[in-house]
Formats: C-alpha cells, sequence, structure tokens
C-alpha cells in the first residue's frame, strides 16, 4: 500500500474521512431516526471529528495497530488479507474509545457523567465501526487509493 510519507498521509487522511463520514451517519441515525437528511447532515458535520479523528490516527492508533500486528502474526509469512484485517482490527481498537470519548466530550462537554454517556456510545460504536472498517471501508478506501495511485502514476510516466 503506501510507501512514501506523502502516500501514507493520504491513505490516511481517505480512511479517516470515510470512518468519520460513516460513524457520523450511524450515529445520528441511532439519535434522531435514519433518514435521507443523515447523510447531508453527517457532510456537514463531521469536520471537528475528522481533524480530531486524523490525529488520534496518526498518532495513537497506528502505532498500536501496528504493535498488535506483530503481536499476533508473523508478517513475513502472513496473507495480506488476514494483516488488513490485523491492522483494521487493531485501529479499532484504539480508535472507537478515543473518538466515541472525544465526540462526547466535544457535544457534552466534561462532567460527572461523561462516563454514562460514553459507555453506552461505546458499546453500540465498537461493533459498528469494527463491522465497516473491515468489511466495507477498509476495502472501499484500498481500492480508491489503488486506482489513485495507478491513475497517478500513468499520468507521471505518460509526461
Amino acid at each position: 500500500m503506501p510507501e512514501t510519507k506523502l502516500q501514507d498521509f493520504i491513505f490516511s487522511l481517505m480512511m479517516v474521512i470515510c470512518m468519520v463520514y460513516c460513524m457520523t451517519v450511524y450515529n445520528l441515525a441511532l439519535e434522531q431516526g435514519f433518514s435521507l437528511a443523515s447523510f447531508s447532515d453527517a457532510l456537514r458535520l463531521m469536520w471537528p471529528e475528522v481533524v480530531m479523528a486524523f490525529i488520534v490516527q496518526r498518532y495513537l492508533a497506528k502505532r498500536v495497530a501496528n504493535k498488535v500486528l506483530h503481536l499476533m502474526l508473523d508478517v513475513k509469512t502472513a496473507k495480506p488479507s488476514l494483516i488488513s484485517v490485523f491492522v483494521a482490527a487493531g485501529n479499532v481498537i484504539v480508535m472507537a474509545p478515543c473518538m466515541t470519548l472525544l465526540v462526547n466530550i466535544l457535544h457534552h462537554g466534561i462532567s460527572s457523567e461523561l462516563i454514562s454517556f460514553w459507555m453506552p456510545k461505546l458499546v453500540l460504536n465498537f461493533p459498528f465501526a469494527l463491522c465497516i472498517q473491515v468489511f466495507y471501508v477498509g476495502p472501499f478506501v484500498r481500492l480508491m487509493y489503488r486506482l489513485i495511485m495507478r491513475a497517478t502514476t500513468k499520468a507521471v510516466i505518460e509526461s
């Protein structure tokens, strides 16, 4: 996948934007009921979470996911699909609790009831985040990334 720091930055940004959008739609649907407006509302409301998620992903989740990967698998002999699942799971293990906490603080502030807001949301968000990361968003972003890199490489070669 990404081979340079710029490519890694682009890939991370794509993944964060897609995951935050999906999680925002999901949480809006939980809070307000699901409607077509959930999609446009999520697009309008997600940007503070995108910034927070990008920072958490780049400086915390990515490192933990790599450690989980190397603890659980022999990277040299493991199948690429299995590596992708372990990286996704490692990211969600860190991102879901952190982002659920940060978004709760953003929306409700810091109060004595923070834990009572955070834990039920985490119980709902974690399985959804894991499923969409492994089965939908992760494969979609990897496909889009490969297509973009292939088109970019082709354009560079032709010029």
